[in-house]
């Protein structure tokens, strides 16, 4: 579906809530939004994950880069922006499941899973379903080691929390979950997408024209800087430098054909193995 052609209010909203997932992975797309004021009427709105999920749900958004679980549980009122993800094509780094056991031994065992990343979460769920493996999901935060008791299985870790530990140090199986679901597939994940209302498109279909002009010329800034980027995200995270260079490599932010095909195969595998209720469908503004 196309609402671009449908007949719209062209007056411009009073504001525009745009949002921004909280991690070092969006910062080639927001470069420019971070180093120029933004125009009159427009807001950003920097969060986690899911508080972006909820609050693009509940209107509180109008456009925003959302877990791509999110946009399968919502795509009846939700728009997918064209040429944006967050994706990767082997190692992601920044999601993990850490274990002390071996993948098919945490059978029954108990595995915490963060309620900061809707697509991470359901992906552990699909890989482990997958597999015939069927643990305890417990809701609880991995930030750092020292999280993960005896008593857990497994820990799920995201974003910039995978980046600051090393992992390998502590547990004997650290899986990355983007290269476990390319060597099952042997598509790239795509972790996240941009979303706008579909409400707020029918409405203001200029306005959604505008952010997604700013969104793809600063993504293209971001890109021809990423050097740059890396080296400042290094030093906030406290991390060495090279391994923020090989993160932001590994990253990609097109919504090409082997992406939507990642997005396609793993919305089935969630409808399939009754991780989620209904088909999505992947319609764009």
């Amino acid at each position: 579906m196309n609402l671009q052609s449908q007949k719209a209010d062209t007056r411009q909203p009073t504001h525009i809530n745009i949002g921004r997932i909280q991690y070092i992975n969006v910062n080639p797309v927001y470069h420019e939004f971070e180093n120029k004021p933004l125009p009159r009427g427009m807001r950003l709105f920097s969060e986690p994950p899911a508080t972006l999920n909820r609050m693009l749900r509940e209107g509180e958004l109008d456009i925003s880069s959302v877990s791509a679980s999110a946009f399968a549980r919502n795509s009846e009122d939700w728009l997918m922006l064209p040429d944006m993800s967050i994706a990767c094509y082997g190692k992601v780094m920044s999601v993990l499941l850490v274990s002390r056991h071996a993948f098919r031994d945490l059978h029954t065992k108990p595995v915490f899973l963060t309620d900061e990343s809707a697509t991470a979460v359901d992906l552990v769920k699909l890989l482990f379903a997958l597999q015939g493996v069927d643990p305890e999901f417990e809701r609880r935060q991995v930030k750092s080691p020292d999280d993960l008791t005896d008593m857990a299985g497994a820990g799920l870790v995201i974003g910039d929390a995978a980046l600051k530990h090393n992992w390998h140090d502590r547990f004997d199986h650290v899986w990355d979950l983007c290269e476990m679901w390319n060597d099952m597939t042997g598509l790239p994940f795509v972790f996240a997408v941009w979303a706008v209302r579909r409400s707020f498109a029918k409405a203001h279909p200029e306005s959604v024209r505008q952010v997604m002009d700013m969104l793809q010329h600063s993504k293209d800034a971001g890109l021809a800087d990423i050097d740059r980027i890396a080296e400042t995200s290094a030093k906030k995270l406290g991390i060495d430098l090279a391994v923020s260079q090989t993160y932001f490599k590994s990253m990609y932010y097109s919504l090409s054909d082997p992406e939507i095909k990642c997005l396609t195969a793993f919305f089935k595998g969630l409808f399939d193995n009754r991780i989620i209720e209904t088909q999505p469908e992947i319609a764009f503004f």
